[in-house]
């Protein structure tokens, strides 16, 4: 009985509840710090960036989710769940580095009020971003988010184990495609709860298999524009 609900009960009920859970979650802890960064103690940090971090990546690996579903919707679930698992301790790493960056540049007095770069910082931030949109490990690591059917096809692994291991490499793909973008929160305030929405947006759109090449040129167009308007502020 157990074995047959493994088998045929569906993980997005679960999964979608989770992730509505942590954005209302991240929404309530900036609440709780009245739109601004004044609670720098690193248990908050962290705990900011892991919710932030999970929420917005789990969200954009609906493709990749929903490709790995169709694959094993036949099998036991506990597969699925192991690759969302080996996935999100990528991110967990990649939000604990993001942490530690935080209060290293918070120490060098490098934020203002709402946990955002200075200018010249943010200016050199975005045009790296941009510019990122355009390399070859860029579009590497986003073929492998737009067609995640031909993903599993090269990098399939069988049972639980095999689940975890084509997560963690996904998640680390993941990585490769997405760092510079998650990092303009530091741009748009960590504090900026709507930033961290349209960001998710943006990222989600950008990992769709039809539309998501579209994207990538134009944004880095946008990022590297947005970057120079900076700097041109500064004078």
């Amino acid at each position: 009985m157990i074995q047959s609900k493994l088998v045929t009960n569906s993980p997005w009920p679960l999964f979608m509840l989770s992730v509505g859970g942590g954005w209302w979650l991240l929404m309530q802890h900036h609440l709780s710090m009245g739109g601004a960064a004044h609670a720098h103690a690193s248990s908050n940090v962290f705990l900011m960036w892991v919710l932030m971090t999970l929420v917005m990546m789990s969200t954009t690996a609906v493709p990749v989710l929903q490709s790995l579903h169709s694959i094993t919707q036949h099998a036991s679930q506990l597969i699925w769940w192991a690759f969302v698992f080996g996935y999100s301790i990528v991110w967990f790493g990649f939000a604990l580095a993001a942490s530690s960056l935080q209060l290293a540049i918070g120490e060098l007095n490098l934020l203002d009020e709402h946990a955002g770069l200075n200018k010249t910082l943010s200016a050199g931030l975005l045009v790296t971003a941009g510019l990122y949109q355009f390399s070859s490990l860029k579009q590497r690591c986003q073929s492998e988010c737009l067609a995640p059917m031909q993903f599993f096809l090269r990098h399939w692994r069988d049972g639980v184990s095999g689940g975890l291991k084509m997560g963690l490499r996904h998640g680390v793909t993941c990585v490769g495609c997405c760092w510079a973008l998650m990092l303009l929160a530091f741009v748009g305030g960590l504090t900026n709860i709507w930033f961290m929405v349209l960001s998710a947006a943006v990222m989600a759109v950008e990992k769709f298999p039809v539309i998501g090449r579209r994207l990538t040129t134009p944004l880095g167009v946008l990022i590297i524009i947005w970057g120079v308007a900076v700097f041109v502020s500064l004078f």
